[in-house]
């Protein structure tokens, strides 16, 4: 790979080359590890506070690691509700495509009808945060149904505050007539302050949340004196009403409103206005770190998520503060290149050094991650070039070798020109740093033959490398693909080694189990010959060797091996808790499906004690757990703004949009589906680009030219389907 060693001069710029020759560090080819400083700055003390799980440890956390940690936290979780995904989307991270079509369906099902502004206000606020169009929703204008309300005076303050703090989220067109223009919102708001400079609910005295509130609205009108002047009146009411403890009595949520407040009027909440003691609104806030992670109501409690969705927007609202931002200026939102969920490993000369997934926006800030959650040490040069991981330096063979990196994406390999900080990083991406020199290649493909081996079968492995070689006419690194050969194969405690054409035989086979194929070409005071590479494989029974279904000759011939292996594997079971029957013909229920995802992704059902999504989803269910955790994570929806229908049987195309909400499938894939069957425009709109991706990655297939939307999945359906996701 150090064929390209000329081409550095161009690329890095004649400042940084004559930078590194002063320094003495290693030129790096195209796709090495080059690094840029992305570290936070301000530190906060904690004090005393109870440091949560997902906080670092310690007394001194910086804004930036709080914010990561709870955004992570909430993300781990899954996202439930919207004023999370604001705080996630202005936090800089991804939220799920998934969770904007959820809202988009429920805006739909409630025909864009709400009962309550402050309703509107809140789906306004979060579809503009994740990048839609307020004033088209599901085809309905929830900017229309804000400045006409006719439900904000004789109502609590809230209706008017979060009205115009929606108003103000975007550029959005008011006419001159509409019932509340934001002129006559200010007016409103104002006239309801006290005397003391705070405001209330309804009537009474004032209260720090209402007043925190409103100050985070009129933070987008203070060029008017009037506003600035009610402001700062409404920010001195916060710093008097500070309780001995720093706080507003046992309240987290206070303290977050109250820094969500001065952070967007532009008032520092750490400063030395609102400290008692050692302890300022900020710290304060900390305190309330709860032991399980995210945040408590009070001090010392348990996870809230209240509490924890509204620490979250504080944290953020803060990190803003120092940039001179604000929570809700949803102008630039969603952010252009945002913190997505992607997996690192970290591959030594002889051996992995870390993997793990984490939430970053470029490779550089993936690696930091992935190493410090492994302690795994890092060195950098000039601030820009990372010269040793795990204790592993740049040189260490005496040639050109060093720490390189490449990305897969969409089941590819992309080789970047950039530095490690320069590349921006995509959902689900998988980022491979490794240390290598010329002879270094990486495992492009894994073929195994047969496909599904039974036991005692012998297996064949047949292994495709990829390098990229330097082409000095075009400037380029050019993708070569070769048989991957001498290099080793272990299956299950077994080794073989693949000859020139790449291929290894693992004779006699292996008994029935799931099993992890690796490749490695680690050699002995030299760089690897290829990184070592991973891919799970299953060795099932045959058929006629399994416990058999009472009703086996009902599955069709097409179906049999299927249904055993989604048996074998744990993923579907039998109907009959007497006899082993399996059902192939009975419809599989939106429930039954849930589950089976659920299973696929390895994910847990919620605990029982979890609230209720669906009406019709009751605690007592066997599926209750399933399906709400299937909402969280955005898998499921429901048939109306309610109903979940548990028992009624899932229809292909459900199906196919369950499956890419499930595995977070690349929709841009769905143009390979596109015009594929005859019966195209009998699929629903909502369900058409995933069936379209379905279809085209092979996941699912049709009949005849016909996709047949609506009709039910049979359990051996399902089977077929289940065994050939990844």
């Amino acid at each position: 790979m150090k064929n390209n060693l000329s081409s550095k001069f161009i690329r890095l710029g004649l400042i940084v080359v004559m930078m590194f020759a002063v320094l003495g560090a290693a030129v790096a080819p195209a796709g090495q590890a080059f690094a840029q400083s992305d570290t936070a700055s301000a530190q906060l003390s904690a004090n005393t506070a109870n440091t949560a799980s997902a906080l670092p440890s310690g007394t001194a956390v910086s804004v930036a690691e709080a914010v990561y940690a709870t955004s992570e936290f909430v993300l781990k979780a899954g996202v439930q509700s919207d004023w999370q995904a604001i705080g996630l989307a202005q936090a800089g991270y991804k939220v799920p495509d998934s969770y904007l079509k959820a809202l988009e369906s429920k805006v739909a099902a409630a025909k864009g009808v709400y009962a309550r502004a402050t309703d509107y206000a809140r789906i306004t606020l979060a579809v503009r945060a994740l990048g839609g169009n307020p004033a088209d929703v599901a085809g309905y204008n929830l900017i229309e149904k804000l400045y006409n309300n006719d439900k904000i005076t004789g109502q609590t303050l809230n209706n008017a505050a979060y009205v115009l703090l929606a108003l103000d989220s975007g550029t959005y067109t008011i006419p001159d007539n509409a019932k509340w223009t934001p002129a006559k919102l200010l007016a409103e708001i104002l006239s309801k302050q006290n005397t003391d400079g705070g405001f209330t609910l309804t009537t009474g005295a004032s209260d720090p949340d209402m007043t925190a509130i409103v100050l985070t609205v009129l933070a987008g009108h203070k060029d008017d004196p009037a506003v600035n002047t009610a402001g700062q009146r409404a920010a001195a009411w916060l710093a008097t009403a500070q309780d001995k403890n720093g706080g507003y009595g046992d309240s987290s949520e206070s303290v977050a409103q109250a820094i969500i407040g001065l952070s967007s009027f532009g008032i520092d909440p750490a400063g030395a206005e609102y400290t008692v003691g050692n302890v300022n609104l900020v710290s304060k806030l900390l305190s309330f770190s709860a032991a399980d992670g995210g945040f408590a109501h009070t001090a010392g409690g348990s996870y809230n998520q209240l509490s924890t969705e509204q620490a979250l927007e504080a944290l953020v609202a803060y990190k803003l503060f120092s940039t001179g931002s604000k929570l809700y200026d949803l102008s630039n939102s969603p952010v252009k290149t945002p913190q997505v969920s992607v997996s690192v490993a970290i591959e030594g000369p002889n051996g992995t050094l870390a993997e793990g997934t984490v939430y970053a926006g470029n490779v550089l800030r993936a690696l930091e991650k992935a190493a410090a959650a492994k302690k795994v040490a890092l060195v950098n040069e000039a601030g820009n070039y990372v010269t040793g991981i795990g204790g592993v330096t740049a040189g260490a063979f005496g040639g050109y070798d060093g720490w390189m990196y490449v990305v897969a994406r969409g089941g590819a390999w992309i080789y970047p020109s950039v530095g490690m900080g320069d590349f921006l990083l995509a959902e689900n991406d998988r980022v491979l740093v490794y240390y290598g020199g010329d002879n270094t290649q990486v495992v492009e493909s894994v073929a195994v033959s047969p496909a599904q081996p039974q036991p005692g079968q012998d297996i064949t492995v047949i292994v495709t490398q990829k390098q990229w070689v330097w082409n000095e006419a075009t400037f380029t690194s050019d993708p070569v693909s070769s048989p991957a050969a001498g290099v080793q194969v272990s299956i299950g405690g077994k080794t073989a080694v693949t000859d020139a054409a790449g291929s290894a035989v693992v004779a006699g086979g292996l008994p029935a189990n799931k099993y992890t194929i690796t490749v490695t070409g680690y050699l002995k005071d030299s760089t690897p010959a290829v990184v070592r590479y991973s891919q799970p494989l299953t060795v099932a029974s045959a058929a006629a060797d399994r416990a058999a279904f009472t009703d086996v000759k009902s599955i069709s011939p097409w179906a049999l091996e299927s249904v055993y292996t989604a048996y074998d594997r744990k993923l579907m079971g039998g109907v009959s808790e007497s006899s082993l029957v399996f059902a192939p013909k009975q419809n599989i229920t939106r429930a039954e499906f849930a589950a089976l995802l659920l299973r696929l992704t390895g994910n847990e059902p919620s605990a029982a004690s979890s609230a209720q999504s669906f009406s019709d989803v009751k605690a007592d269910a066997w599926y209750y757990g399933a399906v709400n955790k299937a909402k969280e994570l955005g898998i499921v929806s429901g048939v109306t703004g309610t109903a979940f229908k548990p028992d009624s049987p899932v229809t292909r195309q459900d199906m196919a949009v369950m499956i890419v909400r499930a595995l977070k499938l690349d929709e841009a894939s769905a143009a390979a589906g596109t015009g594929k069957f005859t019966d195209e425009e009998q699929i629903s709109a909502y369900a058409l680009t995933a069936v379209r991706t379905v279809t085209g990655l092979g996941i699912m297939s049709g009949t005849g030219g016909e996709f047949a939307p609506a009709t039910a999945v049979t359990r051996e359906m399902a089977a077929a389907v289940a065994v050939r996701l990844p």
